[in-house]
Parts: structure tokens; sequence; C-alpha cells
């Protein structure tokens, strides 16, 4: 026999109702509103295309995400010289004098000023110092490439092959190592860029895989003022 009588058993029903409907409506704040979902951004969309560098047929780019880029230049040819424009950050032919900051042939390295061209490109060699240390490039000990001079060869004395060169020949292992040198390139539309050679092979051992650092720094300061160079914004 029941212990509520009928209109006990009628509240009891209303109650069991209202909280249905309590629940109900509570359910339905917890549903997600389309278009709220919380998606994380494709890395790939990260960089919007054409933004940084862009890579070539003997060119590759790698993003550091700091600011600076790590390219490998496929100098392999003995014929071919391998043209990078730094502004840009693409490859370009050295074929021509024009459009090209550094060209790359095996271990030599040109740069478009003096005799490897016209564009006034002119690098600073800072001897011993880590590439993060560059923060803004020098005021002054800036060279072009010169004709050969009284050494041994008939090549073109280049900024990089200047004094002991970008490079250490191990007359043990025949083995090319980069010193620990920054070369600053004022471009030849005046903005500066650090530059760090970081390996002449790939991880197979192919030799003329050149592997080098880079990135854009302010230009050095001379009397109070930045000096951007011509063709700068």
């Amino acid at each position: 026999m029941s212990r509520f009588s009928p209109r006990s058993r009628a509240s009891l029903r209303t109650a069991a109702l209202l909280l249905a409907g309590l629940l109900t409506a509570c359910g339905d704040d917890l549903e997600p509103t389309p278009g709220d979902e919380q998606v994380d951004p494709d890395p790939q969309e990260e960089t919007p295309s054409g933004s940084g560098p862009e890579n070539g047929t003997h060119v590759r780019h790698q993003d550091n995400r700091d600011g600076s880029f790590t390219t490998t230049v496929d100098a392999t040819s003995k014929t071919e010289w391998i043209g990078l424009d730094l502004d840009l950050g693409k490859q370009s032919s050295a074929a021509e004098d024009t459009v090209w900051d550094l060209s790359f042939q095996r271990f030599g390295i040109r740069s478009r000023g003096g005799v490897s061209g016209t564009g006034g490109v002119e690098v600073a060699v800072l001897a011993g110092q880590g590439f993060a240390q560059v923060t803004q490039a020098p005021a002054s000990g800036y060279a072009t490439d010169a004709a050969d001079g009284a050494d041994m060869g008939e090549d073109p004395d280049t900024v990089f092959q200047a004094g002991d060169g970008w490079y250490a020949y191990d007359v043990t292992t025949h083995k090319l190592t980069p010193r620990p040198n920054v070369y600053v390139v004022r471009s030849d539309a005046g903005a500066y860029f650090k530059v760090e050679m970081l390996a002449y092979y790939d991880d197979a051992g192919t030799p003329a895989m050149l592997k080098l650092r880079w990135a854009k720094v302010p230009g050095p300061v001379s009397g109070g003022h930045v000096h951007a160079g011509p063709g700068s914004l």
C-alpha cells in the first residue's frame, strides 16, 4: 500500500518534471555553439606564401623561426656559379652582373662588388665572433673582391678568401672546415646581412654542398643615426 496520498504523488510528479526541464536547459548550455570551437592553426600557414626566401634548383632554405635562415647551396658544378640574392632570398643567375649578392662554386665565394660585379656589394669579416653576438652591422672594415695579388693561384682575391680564407684545410683528411667567422654583407640594395658558413659537406659527405646561416641586421650607427645605405627605404 502506498505511503503517499494522491495529492503528494501529484506534487512529486510535478517536481520531477521541473527537474527534468532544468537538466535539459543546462544540457543546452553545455553544447558548443557552431564556430566557437578552438582550432589549432595549421603550422604550414604560419608563414604566408611568398613572405620568405624561396627555394630554387640549387638552393634550399630552412626558416629557423628566429629571424635567421639556414640555406644549402648545391655548388658542386665546376663551371657554373650559383647566385643568391639576399634581399629577396632567391637563387639567381650569377652568369649575369645583376640581382645577386653572393655566388658560389665549389669552395669559391664571390660578392658582387669590386672585380666580381657592379653591385657595390661589400663584406666585413668579423673573426671569431658568434652569430648571435652580431646584432648590428659594423661601421667600418668593409672590402670588395679584388684582382689576384701576389699569392698562389690566379683566382681573384675575394673577401671570403682573403687572409686565411673562410675555411681551414686539413692536409691529413683533405677536409674543409669553416672558420668561426661572421661576414656582414652590404647588399646591392644597401641592406645589411650577417652570414655564417656552417659546412662544406652535406650529411652524406658530398663536398660543395655549402650550408650557411644568415639574417638581416640593422645598419651601422654613425653620428647617432642608423646608416641604411642607398636603395633602402
